[in-house]
């Protein structure tokens, strides 16, 4: 099942950049879903600014790493792995593309992608969608938010102010 979503951003492609490549360990600073996140350790990709990163989210540990850093092109690519994942889901993975449009104005696609069991597939993929799909336009309406004003949208901000129960380790 894939999700994809194209918007344009009103600032820089260096800018979008640098927030979604040499940045990418501090998703936790502007996506509402990531409590907090940090750099993974292992194994890093040329070019890359770490192996991958770890988010504390509400379902749990989400260990992803970084498949293919582009630099050049501006794209970055990863899986990621929770600790809470339902068994019927086999993988998650997302990659994001940065194509500027002009000196302020940049078009960004994303593209996420989950492979489920196939029976589950058929059963679970219509509900998956609807909530893959939710998911998505929050984390592109944050990123959006946060690369044109360089704070947190109101809904993270919102976020930070509840109460998160400690994910287990």
């Amino acid at each position: 099942m894939k999700i994809k979503r194209q918007f344009t951003i009103e600032t820089s492609a260096d800018t979008v950049w640098l927030i979604l490549g040499p940045k990418y360990a501090q998703i936790g600073q502007w996506a509402s879903g990531v409590y907090t996140s940090r750099e993974r350790t292992g194994t890093i990709l040329q070019g890359a600014p770490c192996s991958g990163r770890v988010c504390e989210t509400a379902m749990g540990h989400l260990k992803e790493t970084i498949t293919r850093y582009d630099e050049q092109r501006k794209v970055v690519a990863y899986t990621a792995q929770g600790d809470k994942m339902p068994f019927f889901v086999r993988g998650l993975s997302n990659m994001w593309t940065v194509t500027p449009l002009n000196n302020n104005r940049t078009q960004v696609d994303m593209c996420f992608e989950a492979t489920l069991l196939p029976v589950f597939n058929l059963l679970m993929g219509p509900i998956m969608r609807m909530q893959m799909g939710g998911f998505a336009n929050h984390l592109t309406e944050e990123f959006q938010y946060f690369a044109e004003n360089g704070t947190p949208h109101p809904r993270k901000l919102k976020a930070q102010q509840k109460p998160q129960l400690k994910a287990a380790s």
